[in-house]
């Protein structure tokens, strides 16, 4: 009974650890980061009223998800795509919740 688990186990590592998870990494997560990361920028720009905060986000929403893209697609395997993807990712959500909860 173990063997067909240790059989999947395999499996699913191989599938994380494989290009296409590493492109999918690049693309989909890079693209998710990108947009959290604007939406901080919008929540936190201090300067101007609602419209000059959206633009500041926006500004550097391909500098971000260019930057992303690269730094997934240079990983060695799409384990550590996912890990670089997800630690900004999560950087990016703690500010947004702390930056909902002062306002």
């Amino acid at each position: 009974m173990s063997v067909p688990n240790k059989r999947l186990g395999e499996r699913l590592k191989n599938i994380i650890d494989s290009h296409g998870s590493k492109n999918t990494a690049a693309i989909l997560g890079a693209l998710i980061t990108t947009i959290a990361l604007t939406v901080c920028i919008t929540l936190i720009w201090p300067f101007g009223d609602v419209i000059e905060q959206i633009f500041a986000g926006g500004t550097f929403f391909f500098v971000f998800w260019a930057a992303l893209f690269y730094w997934a697609i240079l990983a060695t395997n799409g384990r550590h795509a996912w890990l670089r993807i997800l630690s900004v990712l999560v950087i990016a959500i703690v500010i947004i919740i702390f930056s909902l909860l002062i306002k």
